[in-house]
């Protein structure tokens, strides 16, 4: 099993394991995650695959077995800097692509990903 591997349960990212995490894989990505018709907002953790990793990872930031939802950017925040982050993407998913047939535009940095830092 590979380091990145490792790092992540089969049910998603726990929050209890945040903090080791961040310290031993410091170039870990956050993305909070905004849907068009939602006022909630997720938290996603990218591991970016290494020399000897076939590919990267990502989950979830999950508590008590569910994905976390939270209220506002404010509480993504404190959640985030409890943990030892001080940066994150907003990324915006905006179905309009997907209904008419185009593939999504997520990884496209000026139209779908605002860097946020606190």
């Amino acid at each position: 099993m590979s380091r990145i591997a490792a790092a992540f349960t089969p049910a998603g990212l726990l929050v209890s394991n945040l903090n080791a995490l961040i310290a031993e894989y410091p170039a870990l990505e956050a993305r909070v995650i905004s849907h068009a018709a939602s006022r909630f907002y997720q938290v996603q953790l990218v591991l970016e695959a290494g020399a000897d990793e076939d590919d990267e990872r990502s989950e979830l930031l999950m508590k008590r077995g569910k994905p976390m939802l939270f209220r506002s950017l404010e509480d993504v925040y404190s959640e985030l800097r409890r943990a030892g982050l001080s940066r994150a993407w907003l990324v915006s998913q905006v179905a309009n692509d997907e209904m008419i047939g185009r593939p999504p535009q997520y990884q496209q940095p000026l139209s779908s990903r605002i860097p946020l830092s606190f």
